[in-house]
């Protein structure tokens, strides 16, 4: 392993035993230097340095990572993901097996169990990864209903296979040339059809039973989809991941350290509490980026995960892009809600006090707080006007499958998490003022469900609200996890604007590849794949890797002439 940068090491000739201090110079250079070490910094810098350019990393917080954070949020001994710990897209994430991680030590975690809702009065659904198992958790509710889910799974998993998941990885196309070239297959036609409906059209129009369509209706918006806009082509991709999620076992922060050893393996630089605090352009073309302690980079390329406001306004500067990009960016819409956590240790595991499925203690996630759709409802229009009307959301036992996140054996982490406005009540200051009696309730609706367990149960709880996330990762503007709302005019080839989602962006040189360009947020790595094979391609770099066969298959389908 040989670094492609050369530090000065002061005490190394003075002999062994001297403290030495390696010393990094305050001009640097480099062909790509990528901004924000997040899971989409990691992703295109390890692509870049394997490919042969000289990379630099720079991270603003002391520790990289960013979403993929296993913290000792509940000191001592006890860690939590504290960000990112259902991994959606494990099945078709190109890098996982470009990075060889299966034979690198990561195991993922993956339950037939996935996800369960639990009713007042001891019942529950439970979504399975087997579809059989499903079909018989929703037919104790209803026969119609089961027999529907059994035909309409099957088509939202083709809308999956087929199009979504292979999309996430290839440069999205303007929205009418993607509606001619989705038309081509039925499977695409009824694609299209289902995007004319929003999130509640489509499970009530699909299921008769409350229960059910509260079930469906929670999953397939908790992550941002509105449940009321039509448009919502990510719904397919959201039923579907709620019944195939995956956790890292080790923690999520373990994908983060496998990717920063193969960077720097590699020969790149990573520079942790390293703000950029501004981006050189000179003649419509990037030359390089400057520190919060004026250290000065030189690149050939930037690309910067943050998003568009940050990017473009803050460290391009408006004199530099055009009037119509720069509206785009001082309009952007950041998430409609973020997340609320309530982190709580304890000495046992998290039983269900339910009578008809005992598989639910098995759930990677359990919903609780909604009875039919109409709760459901009322919940996310009191999160999307800033309140918090009706208390409900979705709890993890963490150490459940993954005993590595205490340090205490026997002990056990869990968490209970729900979409949450940055301004409560109007104000984000009222977080503080009614956290306590925001983990009162949450606690009371939790330690309703569960069997044998009170407060004097629970050893340590810490809570974290929208502003608390704003405040551990800055790029996460107002909370918003995925960097900008899922609306339709923030999706698709207008994520974040119709010049840059691409990965390239008007000005030479100036890439975007966080979560705030297409397809979006979440730990999918999609941009940073798009922009791995656009910068690799323009600057004739070694591209090394080869696109797997799912995504082929979606390029001659759909893509091709």
């Amino acid at each position: 392993m040989k670094s492609r940068f050369e530090y000065k090491n002061e005490g190394m000739e003075k002999g062994y035993g001297t403290i030495v201090h390696p010393v990094m110079p305050n001009k640097l250079e480099c062909d790509v230097a990528v901004i924000g070490a997040g899971p989409n910094g990691l992703i295109t810098a390890a692509y870049l340095a394997r490919a042969g350019l000289k990379v630099i990393l720079l991270e603003r917080r002391g520790e990289i990572g960013g979403g993929l954070a296993t913290e000792e949020v509940l000191y001592p001994c006890h860690y939590a993901n504290t960000h990112a710990l259902y991994h959606l897209m494990v099945e078709y994430m190109p890098a996982l097996k470009d990075f060889n991680f299966a034979e690198r030590g990561m195991v993922w975690v993956y339950p037939n169990a996935q996800t369960g809702m639990i009713f007042k009065d001891k019942r529950s659904i439970l979504l399975h990864r087997m579809q059989d198992c499903t079909f018989d958790s929703i037919l104790r509710w209803s026969e119609e209903d089961a027999m529907k889910f059994a035909g309409w799974i099957r088509v939202l998993n083709r809308m999956m296979d087929e199009i979504l998941a292979p999309g996430t990885y290839v440069p999205p196309l303007p929205s009418l040339d993607l509606v001619v070239k989705t038309q081509k297959t039925k499977i695409g036609q009824e694609f299209l059809e289902m995007m004319e409906k929003s999130p509640y059209e489509l499970v009530t129009e699909t299921f008769k039973h409350p229960k059910v369509r509260a079930m469906f209706l929670y999953v397939a918006c908790m992550w941002g989809l509105d449940p009321t806009e039509t448009g919502a082509f990510l719904f397919p991709l959201m039923v579907n991941r709620a019944m195939h999620k995956q956790q890292c076992y080790g923690g999520s922060h373990k994908m983060a350290s496998l990717l920063g050893k193969d960077i720097v393996t590699n020969g790149g630089l990573i520079v942790e509490n390293a703000e950029v605090v501004k981006i050189n352009v000179d003649n419509g073309k990037v030359s390089g980026l400057e520190l919060f302690d004026g250290t000065e980079i030189k690149a050939k390329t930037v690309a910067s995960t943050l998003d568009p406001q940050t990017t473009f306004i803050k460290l391009v500067g408006e004199n530099n892009i055009t009037p119509m990009l720069a509206e785009r960016c001082k309009t952007w819409k950041f998430d409609k809600w973020s997340l609320w956590t309530l982190h709580i240790a304890t000495e046992k595991p998290l039983e269900y006090d339910v009578i008809d499925d005992v598989r639910i203690n098995e759930s990677l996630m359990n919903i609780m707080g909604f009875e039919n759709e109409d709760d459901v409802m009322r919940f996310y229009t009191s999160v999307r006007a800033g309140k918090l009307d009706h208390i409900g959301g979705h709890a993890t036992c963490e150490t459940l499958y993954d005993p590595t996140l205490v340090d205490i054996p026997g002990h056990h982490v869990s968490k209970f998490q729900f979409p949450a406005p940055y301004d409560l009540d109007g104000h984000k200051e009222n977080w503080e003022k009614r956290k306590k009696e925001i983990e009162h309730k949450v606690l009371d609706l939790w330690l309703s469900h569960l069997k044998g367990f009170t407060r004097k149960d629970i050893i340590i709880q810490s809570s974290e609200s929208p502003v608390d996330i704003e405040r551990r990762i800055p790029c996460m503007v107002r909370g918003a996890i995925k960097h900008g709302d899922y609306m339709t005019l923030q999706m698709g080839y207008n994520r974040p604007d119709e010049t840059c989602s691409s990965t390239r962006t008007p000005i030479a040189g100036l890439y975007v590849c966080g979560a705030s360009t297409y397809p979006g947020g979440m730990v999918t790595g999609g941009p940073a794949y798009i922009a791995s094979n656009a910068i690799a391609e323009d600057m004739g770099a070694n591209k090394w890797w080869k696109p797997p066969q799912f995504i082929t298959h979606y390029i001659d389908t759909y893509l091709k002439d």
